[in-house]
C-alpha cells in the first residue's frame, strides 16, 4: 500500500467526501457569479433602453415644436409624461435588478462562509487523525519494547559478529567445514 495514497487510508474517503461538497459549493458561487453578470447586463441593457426612450421623447417634443402653438403644448406635454414614465419604469427596473444584485451578494457570502466553515472541518478532522495516529503509534511502540532477553540475544550476536570480522582466513575455513557437516544421526 503506498503511504502517499490517500484514498488507501481510511479517512480518504471523507477527505475524498469533504473535497467533493467543497467542489460542489465552488460550482454553485460560479453559477452565483454569472448570475451576477447576466443581472448587470440586464441593468445595461435597460439602460439603453431608458436612452431610447429619452431620444424617442426629444424626437416626439422636436416635431410638436413644427406644430401650432396650443398643439405644441399638448405634444410637449405628453412627451415630457411619456418620459417620465419611461424613466420610471427604467428606474424600478434597475431597483429590482439592484435587489436580486444584493440578493446574490449576500448569497455569495454565505458561500464562502461555507467554504472557510468546510475548510475548517477538514483541518480539524485531519489534526485528530495524526493525533490519532500518533497515539495509536505511541502504544503499539510501548507494547512492543525490546525485552532483557532480546537485549541479550542481540548483544551476543554482535560479539560473534565482532569475532568472525577478527578471524582470520585459516579459523573462517574451519568455521565454514564445521557448519558444512553433516550432524551425527543416534
Amino acid at each position: 500500500m503506498n503511504k502517499d495514497d490517500l484514498t488507501a487510508h481510511p479517512q480518504g474517503e471523507f477527505f475524498n467526501t469533504q473535497a467533493d461538497r467543497l467542489q460542489a459549493d465552488l460550482q454553485n458561487f460560479t453559477r452565483q457569479v454569472a448570475s451576477c453578470d447576466k443581472l448587470i447586463r440586464m441593468a445595461n441593457i435597460s439602460l439603453n433602453q431608458i436612452d431610447g426612450r429619452i431620444a424617442e421623447a426629444a424626437n416626439v417634443e422636436a416635431r410638436a415644436a413644427a406644430i401650432v402653438e396650443a398643439s405644441a403644448r399638448e405634444a410637449s406635454r405628453a412627451a415630457t409624461e411619456a418620459a417620465n414614465k419611461a424613466v420610471a419604469a427604467a428606474v424600478g427596473q434597475l431597483t429590482a435588478a439592484s435587489k436580486q444584485a444584493e440578493l446574490v451578494c449576500s448569497d455569495l457570502q454565505r458561500a464562502h462562509g461555507r467554504a472557510a466553515l468546510w475548510n475548517a472541518g477538514y483541518i480539524a478532522c485531519a489534526l485528530a487523525a495524526c493525533l490519532l495516529t500518533g497515539y495509536v503509534t505511541y502504544r503499539i511502540g510501548k507494547s512492543a519494547a525490546i525485552t532483557p532477553d532480546l537485549e541479550r540475544a542481540v548483544a551476543v550476536a554482535e560479539e560473534h559478529e565482532t569475532l568472525l570480522r577478527k578471524a582470520s582466513d585459516k579459523e573462517k575455513k574451519q568455521i565454514a567445514d564445521i557448519l558444512a557437516r553433516k550432524p551425527k544421526s543416534n
